[in-house]
């Protein structure tokens, strides 16, 4: 397998980073198994997609960005704090004295499927006036939950513009969440359009059949597939992953765990590839298929163990750990 050098000392020098831009929002974690009915108490976790990612990041060393909006309040000071005290750099995290800090319920079954329920609030509420991309961004990552109202999609819209200028690698997972989507239709449309604007696209196998109807994975993956697109990642739980670039494509396996929590998996996978491509300096359409499938491998390893305890960013495995699954 190939190896993944070390950050490049000429990347730290010209400062060189990755941006995530999203929502950040407090997760309420169901203390017992079942749905949200049933729920008898939660545990306070840190949550949001693109924050996850970020948290990540941070957590493997290398330096990361976020841009977010929070309420003035003590969730919005938890979730800033919590990023700050992994290395995160927050100087572009909004705080709201209008909005408050969004939360999210979540439940979990005794095969760790998730039900949610969302007390929406500051992430939605992000501006175009608000936002700009950092200079040296040479990655940005996005998702859809700053795409459900016409207010956010017009700052996702002027970063996705600022990072093609600055030519940097553009990541988008969309992470749906069905409840925080007035039209469901639109929602497709939206999604499938800004596939079509960024160089990574990493759905779940879910997802996949949300846009364009069940099959088999290769199946939907031609579909999905456009000539934009460096890579196309299709996550299939403890199955791995499935890929697809204009010249490779293949399923690449995960290892097997004992599953705790999957909140923030899809997350951690995000963070163990944008890292690995980050250190290379490269495009995924410059590596080869032996080097793509070790980035898989590794960001699949560390998404797997993010399964293993309860929570996201307390959930991401320490350096240490990932490097005793790869040989």
């Amino acid at each position: 397998m190939p190896k993944f050098p070390k950050l490049l000392n000429i990347h730290i020098m010209n400062g060189n980073s990755i941006t995530c831009f999203g929502e950040l929002i407090v997760d309420m974690i169901s203390t017992n198994a079942g749905t949200l009915v049933e729920s008898e108490g939660f545990l306070k976790k840190f949550g949001g997609a693109p924050g996850n990612t970020a948290a990540g990041i941070a957590k493997l060393d290398l330096p990361v960005n976020i841009i977010a909006k929070v309420g003035n309040d003590p969730f919005g000071h938890y979730l800033k704090k919590t990023l700050d005290d992994v290395g995160v750099n927050t100087s572009h995290v909004i705080v709201s004295e209008k909005e408050t800090t969004t939360l999210a319920f979540v439940a979990l079954d005794k095969q760790g499927s998730r039900d949610f329920f969302f007390l929406r609030g500051a992430h939605e509420a992000v501006g175009s006036s608000e936002v700009d991309l950092p200079e040296g961004t040479t990655v940005f990552h996005f998702g859809s939950l700053t795409q459900t109202t016409e207010r956010n999609r017009r700052a996702t819209d002027k970063l996705l513009s600022q990072a093609k200028k600055m030519d940097a690698i553009i990541s988008y997972d969309p992470n749906l969440r069905e409840s925080l989507w007035s039209d469901l239709e639109e929602t497709k449309k939206i999604m499938l359009d800004t596939a079509k604007k960024v160089d990574i696209l990493k759905i779940s196998q879910e997802e996949a059949y949300f846009l364009v109807g069940r099959g088999r994975v290769q199946d939907l993956a031609q579909e999905i597939f456009t000539k934009n697109l460096d890579i196309l990642f299709i996550t299939l739980g403890p199955q791995g992953v499935y890929y697809k670039t204009e010249k490779y494509s293949g399923f690449v396996p995960t290892i097997t765990v004992k599953v705790i929590d999957t909140t923030g998996a899809g997350d951690a996978f995000n963070a163990g590839q944008l890292s690995a491509l980050f250190e290379t300096g490269k495009r995924p359409s410059q590596l080869s298929k032996e080097e793509l499938e070790a980035l898989i491998r590794r960001a699949n390893i560390i998404a797997s163990l993010s399964t293993t305890k309860k929570g996201a960013i307390s959930a991401f495995p320490e350096k240490s750990e990932i490097q005793k699954y790869i040989s």
